[in-house]
């Protein structure tokens, strides 16, 4: 799995186009002409800005739309190289970390200061976890701060606000949470968690985990938990873990936590790695528009002459199909994938350690 969002906007700008020499197309913008890997779409002769700009639908496209139009097209590529790289199961593992029944009788009296549950995240490379929803269980009514801290940042890196209302003993909120390691922290540990000394919390207080096995965590994979209090902790940033203590009685909280392979960090640490796949990957895109086109003008007119031409382009020939064997860009790419999943294979035997970055394909 990987974040879509996160890797288009990462990798777009790992190839780019060059700029038409006639002055009437010359109407790329700087994001489009960008090229971190060297790798040019454009420089396919049938992928051409002219044939482009006038085979898509819209006659009186502006150029601002168009530069969007080509954006969009490279994040699409983006996005289906990872489809066809990535494209294993990603599923590990997923529990609720207390599933055994409880119950809501007995309250806890938890001293002053920041309660949670410590989330430590093995050294397995490329793993991922996502808190999908919480459980709460409290007797009384108020709102209830939860926050989400890496040892890597003061502040938290999620957080809401929770109003419990009174008689709401039992109550489900939706957070999906995902720590993938792909923002501005890696690896470390978490801390889920809340104050019970904000001006909000009120009469709220945790019930008791003391009925038959009620108190017993769930084993999640790739993950070990467990409940700490940090006393007196009066802020909204991450406590001193010097000051860190166990403790017995129940917090009230229990998530519902998905563990699964994810790549983000390791994609937007390789980009280049990927450049010629994708290079491979728009140019078709740039090819089909033309067999697709709505519009009817000179350059529509010279590409559809072409018709056979472009489609060999793209798929290829060989010599009993053709006087002349012609290496199609889908094959190419799809040699392309092949040698990326290879790459890949290298990378994750020595990831964590080394953070390699990869500058060439082949």
């Amino acid at each position: 799995m990987f974040d879509v969002t996160k890797i288009q906007t990462n990798l777009y700008g790992v190839v780019g186009c060059r700029q038409p020499l006639n002055p009437t197309y010359a109407i790329l913008d700087a994001a489009n002409l960008t090229s971190r890997s060297g790798e040019y779409i454009t420089e396919n002769p049938f992928c051409k800005i002219e044939f482009l700009k006038d085979n898509q639908d819209y006659i009186s496209i502006s150029d601002a739309d168009f530069n969007t139009k080509l954006k969009e097209m490279q994040e699409a590529s983006i996005s289906s190289v990872m489809g066809q790289v990535f494209d294993k199961p990603d599923y590990i593992d997923r529990q609720v970390l207390y599933p055994w029944p409880q119950n809501r009788v007995n309250t806890e009296s938890i001293p002053s200061g920041f309660v949670c549950h410590k989330i430590k995240v093995d050294m397995t490379k490329n793993v991922a976890f996502e808190i999908s929803r919480i459980l709460l269980n409290f007797d009384g009514d108020g709102d209830l701060e939860l926050r989400l801290f890496n040892t890597f940042k003061d502040a938290p890196i999620e957080s809401t606000t929770i109003t419990i209302n009174p008689g709401e003993t039992h109550k489900e909120v939706e957070l999906n949470w995902v720590v993938d390691n792909s923002d501005d922290y890696y690896k470390g540990d978490f801390y889920l968690g809340y104050r019970n000394n904000t001006a909000g919390f009120n009469t709220l207080a945790p019930f008791k985990r003391d009925y038959e096995n009620s108190d017993i965590k769930a084993n999640i994979t790739h993950l070990y938990i467990e409940d700490f209090i940090f006393n007196g902790h009066t802020t909204d940033t991450l406590p001193d873990l010097d000051l860190e203590d166990s403790i017995d009685e129940a917090t009230g909280l229990n998530p519902d936590i998905t563990v699964y392979d994810d790549f983000t960090d390791l994609i937007t640490q390789n980009e280049r790695l990927f450049a010629r796949a994708i290079k491979f990957d728009m140019q078709i895109k740039f090819m089909e528009m033309y067999l697709a086109s709505l519009r009817s003008n000179l350059n529509e007119r010279e590409s559809k002459k072409q018709l056979l031409l472009v489609v060999a382009q793209i798929e290829g020939t060989n010599a009993t199909e053709s006087s002349l064997k012609v290496t199609g860009v889908r094959p190419q790419l799809s040699r392309a994938i092949t040698a990326i999943k290879k790459e890949i294979t290298k990378l994750q035997d020595g990831y964590l350690t080394n953070r390699i970055t990869v500058d060439t394909l082949m």
